[in-house]
């Protein structure tokens, strides 16, 4: 895509958006599905899970602005765990391999007697 058909996709976006908001979240939906959908069959399942994630954490905002500054939020999170990953490549990949094999103690839990 060049840049004139991607400023004029914002410019309908926008449009979409500022009159009828409902038809701008299903094409928005609808954009998203389609991208994961061209991805590669092994990274479909990972995509979706993050942006069932991205999706969660933006629900509870309504204000657009807000909504973006959420975004850039979760953009520099990102961003700073990938700087991480290659400036200590080793230590990141220790730091997983521990978590995955802690454990914890589970606690038995009491009964007890629920009157209805």
């Amino acid at each position: 895509m060049n840049s004139n058909e991607e400023k004029s996709q914002v410019l309908e976006m926008v449009g979409l958006y500022q009159t009828d908001p409902e038809a701008f979240e299903k094409k928005r939906h609808d954009m998203i599905h389609e991208m994961i959908e061209n991805l590669p069959e092994k990274y479909r399942q990972r995509a979706y899970g993050i942006q069932f994630q991205v999706e969660m954490r933006l629900k509870r905002y309504r204000d657009p602005v807000v909504r973006m500054n959420a975004m850039m939020g979760m953009f520099w999170e990102q961003f700073e765990e990938f700087n991480r990953v290659l400036q200590d490549p080793n230590g990141v990949l220790a730091e997983r391999e521990k978590r995955e094999h802690a454990s914890a103690k589970v606690l038995p839990m009491k009964g007890r007697d629920v009157k209805h």
